[in-house]
């Protein structure tokens, strides 16, 4: 079982100061591998002993226990960063293999299935409500928001601009055809929010972007699918959605799910402006035959054209 999921499994029986010892190390659990107790106790408001409790409440015999868990899984990440230069051609290796053997299509399908929701059951164990409520609130009341993904991540990037854009003004998808994504960002302002959207091998210009972005005021919120992203680094809002599951190249469900989720908060916390602008834009979009509705479609008949006779003209005769 994923270290956080299980934390968060058993913080339904905690109470007291053991419940924000759990949930510090669940919103911040890179800094449970570098730190000491005591540190981690300081900074998460807490007695030492609190900690103890919790990784007894694991099952483990103290605190240093635990804390190897975390460095522990840390390495996995890492390790697992490293290899991500080759992951498409590990994954198409193993679709190949898959195909080749004698396993039944069935069967391969409803393994598929399961790894795409274990993706997505992931991302929401890693989620932190405190950080998902701040969110929403910068991307409701920012008064700008740029949105950037490159390559895969174009996909969960632009689906939570679309959504935005519907429902107000100012979201600006850096998608720029010509190669010069960065003089958008020109017209970003201190207060602006900047989306972030970055999976192993991390992309160079997303992150030099978010540099940028951060370096001009910028508040910024990423999506990635490790806590070890180089994104991390910058002060921000950051989720983690991790893309291990049997899609080539990589899984986006999860991280397509939490732009989602924050797309929908976005919306209900703007209220009646945001309807009143989807209303306006569907109107626009089904007046103008955008939309194909459900049904049999009746065939219009052309008109038949009939060409019509230009009167002959007289020929005036001369009197003599």
């Amino acid at each position: 079982m994923d270290l956080i999921e299980e934390i968060k499994e058993i913080c339904v029986d905690l109470s007291g100061q053991a419940v924000e010892a759990a949930h510090y190390l669940i919103n911040n659990p890179d800094e449970a591998a570098f730190h000491s107790m005591r540190e981690i106790a300081r900074r998460a408001n807490v007695p030492p002993v609190s900690l103890v409790r919790l990784a007894q409440r694991m099952g483990l015999p103290g605190y240093g226990e635990l804390r190897q868990r975390f460095i522990d899984t840390m390495r996995d990440r890492q390790q697992r960063d490293r290899q991500s230069t080759t992951r498409n051609e590990q994954t198409a290796q193993v679709l190949i293999h898959k195909m080749g053997a004698s396993a039944q299509l069935d069967d391969i399908i409803e393994s598929f299935f399961a790894a795409e929701l274990d993706v997505v059951r992931r991302a929401r164990a890693h989620l932190s409500e405190e950080r998902v409520a701040e969110a929403v609130g910068l991307l409701a009341k920012a008064p700008k928001v740029f949105v950037c993904g490159r390559r895969t991540t174009f996909t969960p990037a632009y689906t939570l601009a679309y959504a935005l854009r519907k429902a107000r003004p100012n979201v600006i998808l850096l998608d720029s055809p010509g190669g010069a994504p960065e003089g958008l960002l020109d017209d970003l302002l201190p207060g602006d929010a900047f989306v972030a959207v970055t999976f192993a091998p991390f992309n160079r210009v997303v992150h030099r972007l978010a540099e940028k972005a951060a370096q001009s005021g910028g508040r910024l919120i990423s999506i990635t699918d490790s806590f070890a992203a180089p994104v991390g680094e910058l002060e921000g809002l950051h989720f983690v959605a991790q893309t291990s599951g049997q899609a080539f190249p990589e899984s986006t469900l999860g991280a397509i799910a939490i732009a989602n989720l924050l797309a929908a908060l976005a919306i209900g916390r703007l209220g009646e402006p945001a309807q009143t602008r989807i209303r306006e834009n569907e109107r626009f979009l089904h007046g103008s035959g955008e939309y194909l509705l459900s049904g049999k479609l009746i065939k219009r008949r052309r008109p038949v054209l009939v060409p019509s006779r230009k009167p002959t003209a007289k020929v005036k005769r001369k009197k003599r």
